[in-house]
């Protein structure tokens, strides 16, 4: 598997498609809080052959090489110290999108964010302010507060956003009943999201993933 890295405003890799052609797809990847870019992009070899697959680094350090897109609070994980740390990052994470479609030509039409944790997080709130700039939004293990963000939300083009959920019902850091309200905030914007639960913890399982590739495989083009 090709590997590249690219001058840009976040640390990444690259997994650069077997054939490259102009209007690739690609999808990014958003670790989860602590973690860094090797981390989510171990799931690029799941990816069609023709993808990129891009993933992205936080830049708020917590721990040994592990990073964070915003500062959490571990008594109550819906409350955030620091929302405009979101904000920054979500910045940060578009300009590296626009950077690519234009050095890779990739697809502007095909861009796909994965996030995990506190990178689905981000990626639903990439996504609900900027629906038009994404094909799809995969959350995984992650929630997004209404309370800091909803006034942003691009609530004329929310409702043709796809979006993947995907939770652990034994998950200790989002509790299910969390990831349940988050789905009906989500309705109750205009979105139809793909919600689902698995026997897991706070992690991808085997189904989760084999579940979003498939949903992924399915979406028009």
């Amino acid at each position: 598997m090709e590997s590249i890295r690219l001058k840009l405003p976040l640390e990444n890799i690259i997994k650069m498609p077997v054939e490259k052609t102009d209007n690739a797809p690609a999808v990014f990847f958003l670790h989860g809080f602590g973690s860094n870019m090797q981390d989510l992009f171990s799931l690029s070899s799941f990816f069609p052959s023709e993808w990129y697959c891009i993933s992205l680094q936080a830049t708020i350090p917590v721990q040994f090489n592990g990073w964070a897109w915003c500062e959490l609070n571990f008594e109550n994980l819906s409350r955030l110290p620091d929302p405009d740390q979101i904000r920054d990052h979500s910045r940060k994470v578009l300009n590296c999108i626009d950077m690519c479609i234009n050095q890779l030509n990739l697809d502007q039409k095909r861009i796909t964010i994965l996030g995990f944790s506190q990178g689905a997080s981000l990626s639903l709130y990439c996504g609900l302010t900027l629906p038009k700039r994404f094909h799809a939004i995969v959350a995984l293990s992650g929630v997004i507060t209404k309370k800091y963000f909803s006034d942003e939300f691009d609530r004329n083009h929310i409702n043709d956003l796809k979006v993947f959920m995907g939770f652990g019902k034994q998950d200790p850091i989002i509790p299910i009943t969390l990831a349940q309200q988050v789905k009906q905030d989500l309705i109750s914007l205009g979105l139809k999201p793909n919600y689902n639960e698995y026997d897991a913890e706070h992690t991808i399982s085997n189904d989760c993933l084999n579940d979003f590739l498939i949903w992924l495989k399915e979406l028009p083009h």
